[in-house]
């Protein structure tokens, strides 16, 4: 069977490892040990860190976009 394809190679999470700042908002900051949602830029190639506030209106309309998706093909999401 062939490999299925990671579609979301460019985003992941992580813990800082260091304080780091927030992309959306530069007030919202990142302290070292907290998960953050990081992207990857294709033009660039950084890496983007995102605060939990910041990434939920993010993977919220991603969700969306993603049950776009499911119902253009005739298909449902998997269940949680």
């Amino acid at each position: 069977m062939a490999k299925v394809r990671d579609i979301l190679i460019d985003v992941r999470i992580e813990q800082a490892q260091r304080q780091r700042k927030c992309r959306r908002n530069s007030s919202h900051v990142i302290p070292k040990g907290e998960w953050c949602l990081v992207v990857r830029t294709n033009a660039t190639n950084d890496d983007y860190s995102y605060s939990r506030d910041a990434a939920k209106p993010m993977l919220d309309a991603a969700w969306a976009k993603l049950r776009t998706i499911y119902d253009g093909l005739g298909m449902s999401p998997p269940e949680c």
